[in-house]
This record gives structure tokens, sequence and C-alpha cells, in this order.
């Protein structure tokens, strides 16, 4: 039932994309995206709730953290979290070569890259597809090609789960090029405790942006305000540059006390595959 309803929303939000043609229809297109919280290995249930077939408008618009006026010029990153089927990675590699020209033609996507968990742990995929603003990615999900695609991948994995941050600043350790590994943080601020968390962060960004081991860190809140509430990433060069700078002393300070910052937390680790070439 989800899968059809989420299917029927897709539909009638592209129509209105069509019919409307204009920003705020295609801004209301972008919130077609999973919550988390459900646990739905759907792609197309990109509606908050499918007990009904009613669509509410307010449901699709972006969380109160992150307004319609500032949309239009705020990064955005549209994450898979995948499970490879048992004996079955071979297969989705398989078909992700055949999909990934349908994926990374499209002008308004900005990059996309695909990791491997480096510890073979789940989730065992990271997927990234990145945009220069909410409308962007909004004209990239509304494409056929690329929406069957997304339709189609809770067929070839065991798991899947979706989610869309918008970009923070609270790190300003940003070089463009695309590293060998990614560590990701995934973090849940504290009940009514987003405000001092962040504050936290300011004290701390530049000891954990300044030993050179680190080439770029990068944060981000999820745009439906669903957990994970924020995604940061740390890219290096190579895993041994990744645990030299796990184990300075500031940095060690500063994951010992995010537990006590956060009301949860999770701590992966990626190896970049080769899979897309507009990274």
């Amino acid at each position: 039932m989800q899968f059809k309803l989420g299917r029927m929303f897709l539909v009638v939000l592209i129509g209105l994309v069509t019919l409307v043609g204009c920003e705020v229809g295609r801004d209301m297109m972008t919130d077609m995206v999973p919550s988390t919280d459900a646990g739905m290995t759907d792609m197309m249930d990109l509606m908050p709730s499918t007990d009904t077939a009613v669509i509410d408008l307010i449901d699709i618009m972006p969380s109160a953290d992150t307004g319609m006026a500032d949309m239009g010029a705020v990064p955005v990153k549209l994450v898979w979290l995948v499970d490879y089927p048992v004996g079955g990675k071979v297969d989705y590699i398989a078909w992700i070569a055949t999909v990934a020209p349908t994926l990374q033609a499209p002008e308004e996507l900005k990059r996309v890259a695909s990791y491997d968990n480096f510890y073979g742990e789940n989730p065992h995929r990271l997927v990234e597809f990145e945009f220069d603003s909410y409308v962007d990615a909004a004209t990239y999900l509304s494409r056929p090609d690329v929406a069957a695609v997304f339709e189609a991948l809770p067929d070839h994995s065991s798991e899947v789960s979706t989610h869309v941050f918008v970009r923070r600043s609270d790190y300003s350790k940003n070089e463009e090029a695309t590293r060998q590994i990614k560590a990701v943080t995934l973090v849940d601020y504290p009940l009514g405790g987003k405000d001092a968390y962040l504050q936290w962060i300011v004290s701390i960004a530049p000891a954990l942006q300044a030993p050179e081991e680190v080439k770029r860190i990068a944060s981000y809140d999820n745009l439906h305000g669903a957990s994970p509430h924020r995604f940061v990433e740390f890219e290096f060069d190579s895993i041994e540059e990744t645990h030299s700078y796990l184990e300075r002393e500031e940095v060690r300070a500063v994951n010992a006390e995010i537990p006590n910052r956060a009301s949860r937390l999770k701590v992966l680790t990626f190896e970049l595959r080769s899979d897309y070439v507009n990274e």
C-alpha cells in the first residue's frame, strides 16, 4: 500500500509542477523525499505520511529550520544509505553501471559520488547527489528517467534509507576535490537542545578543521527535521590520515564529548568507489 501511494503522490506532484510551471511548484516537488523515521525502503515514498491518500500541502514544505525564502541559494545533498543483498553485491554494482549514465546526465546535478563502507558494516554503501539549490534538486527528482531509477532501487538492495540535507556554515574547510576516505557523523540533536549544540560546535570547529590530515569538513541539517538531524562529513586522502587525525588529542576530546551533547550518534567510514564520473 505504501509503495502504491508513494507512486501516486509522485504523479500528482509532478502534475503540479507541470501545471503551475513556477518556482513554488518546483519547490514543493523537492520535499518528495522519504521520512527516515518510517524506515521505508521505497524511494518513491516521498510524503510524510502514507496512511491516507490526502495530500496536505503544509506537510510537503521544508521544515521551519529551513524557510522557503532561503532555499533558492542553499546547497542540497540527497543521500542514499544502502545495504547490498546477501551475496548480491556484484549484481547490485552491475545494475548501477547500467543506470549511472541516467543518474549523472542531468545538468542540474552538481555532483554524484558513491562509497563503500570501509569496514564492510551496515550500511554497506553511501551515495550522494549534490545540488546548488532546492529548485535544482526538485527539477532532478521530477525527471521521469531519474524517478524510475529511484523507484527500482529497493528491488536491487536489501535495505535503503534516503535523506535530504541542506548545507550549514559551521565549517570553512571546504576544498572541492572529492577525497578517497569520507568519515560521516550522523547526529540527533537533544530535545530542545539544537541551539546549545550548535553553539558548542562553533567553539570547537577551529580545532577540528585545523589539522592538515583532514582535507574537507562540511555539515548539513535534515531538510525535514527528521532523524538523523545532522550529517557531518570529514574527507581524507587515505585511511592512514583518517587514523592520524582521530588520534589527535583535540579531536579525541571532541569525540569524547559529542555523546554528552547529542541524543543519538553514529559514526561511519566510507571509501570512494568509481561508479560515477562527474565527481
